[in-house]
């Protein structure tokens, strides 16, 4: 008997999980203190529940990504609209889309890898655009990327997924011949690499 309750219990669990809808949700706004709490405090009221996140702030501006998970009545819009209220009047941009897993995200970890270019020296104008546009022909995924510009001088970190069928070392020889041309360091490496030889 009370084997049954408990199989009744966590499939009346299941039914209720299955039955939750999942949100992806974008966040502008410049930055103060508080914004994460004001977040996170309004998804807790509206009995979400945090997947992942991802937050930066750029240039004073505050940006964050998330995905949580609501009871079914949600929709995009009534999430909207209680986040875009969590904030200070006109505070805040939102953008709330129902989340749909990645149909490439299986084949990816399958047969990619993961490397990081790095570039440093004289900033010029479209230099973000000429490297990006060159991985996109070459399906080349850019996952991750950072950068600031002190003076003249930039500094950028991008995080690549790799399709094994790219031959690495000519890969590499471009990213050189680039860098010569633009008078930059340019380097590539395996993240296993980046992370053994930037260890604090």
């Amino acid at each position: 008997m009370l084997h049954e309750l408990v199989c009744i219990e966590r499939q009346g669990l299941t039914k209720m999980e299955n039955l939750r809808k999942k949100f992806a949700v974008s966040i502008m706004t410049e930055d103060r203190p508080g914004i994460v709490a004001s977040v996170s405090g309004c998804i807790l009221e509206m009995q979400g529940n945090l997947a992942a996140i991802s937050q930066t702030v750029v240039n004073g501006y505050f940006t964050i990504i998330l995905m949580a998970e609501f009871p079914s009545d949600v929709t995009v819009e009534i999430l909207q609209k209680q986040l875009l209220g969590a904030g200070r009047e006109g505070e805040y941009s939102v953008i709330v889309r129902e989340y749909r897993e990645p149909a490439a995200k299986g084949a990816e970890k399958c047969h990619s890898q993961h490397y990081v270019l790095t570039i440093t020296g004289i900033d010029t104008s479209g230099l973000v655009y000429q490297i990006s546009n060159n991985m996109a022909k070459r399906g080349v995924n850019i996952v991750d990327i950072s950068g600031h510009r002190e003076g003249d001088q930039i500094i950028l970190v991008a995080q690549l997924v790799v399709p094994e069928e790219i031959d690495l070392m000519c890969l590499q020889d471009e990213f050189a011949a680039f860098g010569m041309k633009k008078n930059i360091s340019v380097h590539l490496q395996h993240i296993n690499i980046f992370k053994e030889t930037n260890r604090i």
